[in-house]
C-alpha cells in the first residue's frame, strides 16, 4: 500500500506543491498588507481579512489540482491496466488517501503560515482604543481564545478548515469516479457550496451553512450554537453519499467502465 500511495503522490506532487506555495505566498502577502486599510484591535484580525479570498474560493483550490487525475485515468482507460496488478478497492483507497492528504495540506499550510506572519512577523497592530475583552463591545466567536491564545485559535481553525477541505475534495473525487464531464467534476463542489449557502440564507439558517462552519466570523457570535459547526459538514457528507448511491446503486455505474 505504501508503494502505491507513493506512486499516486508522484502523479499529483507538482500541482499540489505548486498550489500550496502559491496560496501560502498569497495568504501571507494579503494578511500582512490588507489590514492597513482597517481599524483593528487584534493582530489575528489581519489574518481574517487577508484570507477572505481563500475562504470564498477554497472549494476550487482543493478540487482543481487533485480531481482531474481520476477523470483522465478513466478517459484513457488507464484504470483497466491496473486491474491485473492491484485490487480495485485498494487502488481507489490509495488514490483517495493521497487526495485527502493533498487537500489537507493545500488548506492547512497557507492558513497557518499566514497566521504566524500576521501574529509575529508583520508590524503589530496598535488599537485605536485600548479595550478589555471582558467589557469591550468587540464581538468575536470564541472570543477568549481569539484574544488570549491567538496562535492556538489559528491552529485549531486551520485544522478544522483543512478537514472541511477534505470533505469538499471527497465530493469532487466521488464525481470523478462516475461523471465523464471534467467541467462538472472540477466545478461541482464549488457550485454545491454556493447553492447550499444561498438556500440556507434564504431559509434564515445562516448559522448552519458550510461557509459558517469554515469561517465562523462570517456571522455574529451570538448566532452560533454548539451544533452550528457540524451541520454544514453533515449536509455535505450526506449529499456525497446520495451521489454515490445514485450512481453506484441506482444507475449501477462502475468506476472501471470503458
Amino acid at each position: 500500500m505504501f508503494r502505491l500511495i507513493k506512486n499516486e503522490f508522484s502523479k499529483l506532487k507538482v500541482p499540489v506543491i505548486s498550489t500550496v506555495v502559491l496560496l501560502s505566498i498569497t495568504a501571507i502577502v494579503l494578511s500582512s498588507t490588507m489590514y492597513q486599510n482597517y481599524s483593528l484591535d487584534y493582530d489575528l484580525e489581519a489574518w481574517e481579512i487577508g484570507t477572505e479570498l481563500l475562504n470564498f474560493l477554497f472549494p476550487m483550490f482543493v478540487v482543481v489540482p487533485i480531481c482531474w487525475l481520476m477523470y483522465y485515468e478513466r478517459k484513457n482507460n488507464f484504470l483497466l491496466y491496473t486491474m491485473p496488478r492491484v485490487g480495485k478497492t485498494k487502488y481507489l483507497t490509495a488514490k483517495w488517501i493521497v487526495a485527502a492528504v493533498s487537500s489537507f495540506a493545500i488548506i492547512f499550510v497557507p492558513y497557518f503560515l499566514s497566521a504566524i506572519f500576521a501574529l509575529y512577523v508583520k508590524q503589530p497592530i496598535v488599537p485605536q482604543i485600548i479595550t478589555n475583552p471582558e467589557v469591550s463591545p468587540f464581538d468575536h466567536v470564541y472570543l477568549d481564545m481569539f484574544v488570549n491564545t491567538p496562535l492556538l485559535y489559528a491552529f485549531l481553525l486551520s485544522l478544522w478548515k483543512s478537514i472541511i477541505g477534505v470533505m469538499v475534495m471527497s465530493l469532487g473525487f466521488m464525481l470523478s469516479l462516475y461523471i465523464k464531464n471534467i467541467f462538472v467534476i472540477l466545478t461541482g463542489p464549488f457550485i454545491y457550496v454556493i447553492l447550499e449557502n444561498f438556500s440556507l440564507a434564504i431559509l434564515r439558517l445562516e448559522k448552519y451553512r458550510l461557509v459558517t462552519s469554515y469561517e465562523p466570523s462570517t456571522i455574529s457570535s451570538q448566532a452560533i450554537t454548539g451544533i452550528s459547526p457540524f451541520v454544514g459538514p453533515a449536509l455535505l457528507i450526506t449529499f456525497t453519499v446520495i451521489i454515490w448511491v445514485i450512481f453506484a446503486k441506482v444507475k449501477h455505474k462502475t468506476v472501471y467502465e470503458v
